[in-house]
């Protein structure tokens, strides 16, 4: 199996980082280990070290659909790794369960991370002046 670094620095050995692979805990795309997390996207397996991630966090997207007798809301669970101000991977996690419980193993293993989304810059709406 091939890795492929999130941050383009890291040398790790193959033999190293699928030792860690097959050490770790796999919720859906996402393998939580004891130094690095792996993301499964495609046909590529991305890791990173704890240690050079900034922030990791869950996002929650709901889409509204119309089912065969109503409307109904569609909601999908993603982690988001994110360092230096920039977005690297966003994987799909299989539910809003399997979130919680990857959010609360990767705080277990890595309590300095900040697990909070980045703020959103605050726009208002210009008013128009009659």
């Amino acid at each position: 199996m091939k890795f492929y670094s999130l941050t383009k620095k890291d040398n790790t050995d193959d033999k190293t980082l699928k030792a860690h692979f097959d050490s770790g805990h796999r919720i859906g795309a996402v393998c939580v280990a004891d130094d690095y997390i792996f993301v499964k996207k495609r046909l590529r397996t991305y890791f990173i070290a704890y240690k050079d991630a900034d922030r990791i966090y869950r996002r929650v997207r709901t889409y509204m659909v119309n089912m065969c007798c109503e409307q109904g809301d569609l909601r999908f669970d993603y982690i988001i790794i994110y360092k230096d101000g920039n977005e690297l991977i966003e994987a799909e996690l299989p539910g809003e369960k399997a979130a919680r419980m990857l959010l609360d193993e990767i705080k277990e293993k890595a309590p300095s991370l900040n697990f909070a989304a980045p703020e959103r810059p605050q726009t208002e709406p210009a008013l128009e002046s009659a």
